[in-house]
């Protein structure tokens, strides 16, 4: 008996180290550093320059360069990455009707269109349901800077799923339980001389012979 306690003893000393491996170290953000919407799509102010890619400096872009020239730090590369981020955080405040979050990332003009589409919901008492599966592809489409205004579109394409329930909670639009196929053109702008470094979702367009399943309205 004693060799079991002894045993069981050890086993639980190991099972306990291996979960500190994992869970003890600082792999990401806790509650006390929760992500602070007004920064997401912000430039890092720690950020050292960003080493030049020749292809991102001279190629489809030039204008990444004028970005440059505002700010010395910026990444086309975490830009997508950041932009990726703000798009399923987007998708979730949508269905949520989430005003608050979406004020801080979306352009005036941008919000009154999801805001109205909220509304409607609202007086109907329907509830938006959207379920982000997976995204299929990011890829930046345009960069264009008109004076210290830039612009930055992305295309996502995306599998979700997106249906609308009654008050009674019976589906009335779409299916929760089927993934469809969205491709759609995001855009992005920034005022470079702005007190403000966030970048706004300006603009939502399906992309060319894409499909439109993103349950978050178009702007166009």
């Amino acid at each position: 008996m004693i060799y079991e306690v002894i045993l069981y003893a050890a086993i639980a000393t190991v099972v306990c180290a291996m979960l500190y491996s994992v869970l003890g170290k600082s792999t990401g953000q806790g509650p006390e550093s929760a992500l602070d919407p007004k920064q997401f799509m912000a430039p890092d102010p720690d950020a050292q320059p960003a080493v030049i890619d020749p292809i991102e400096e001279y190629g489809d872009f030039p204008d990444i360069g004028v970005i440059r020239g505002f700010d010395p730090s910026f990444s086309l590369n975490v830009f997508k990455d950041n932009a990726q981020g703000a798009y399923g955080m987007i998708l979730e405040a949508y269905a949520d009707g989430d005003r608050a979050l979406l004020k801080e990332l979306l352009t005036p003009k941008v919000y009154d269109v999801y805001d109205g589409a909220i509304a409607d919901r609202e007086r109907n008492n329907l509830t938006q349901i959207t379920d982000l599966a997976r995204l299929i592809d990011t890829d930046v489409t345009a960069v264009k800077c008109d004076g210290t205004n830039a612009r930055i579109s992305v295309m996502f394409e995306a599998e979700l799923a997106s249906a609308m329930k009654d008050g009674e909670g019976q589906v009335v639009q779409g299916d929760p339980d089927m993934l469809s196929r969205s491709k759609e053109v995001w855009s992005f702008e920034r005022d470079m001389k702005s007190k403000s470094p966030n970048w706004l979702l300006a603009d939502v367009a399906p992309s060319d012979g894409g499909p439109e399943a993103d349950p978050t309205p178009d702007t166009e």
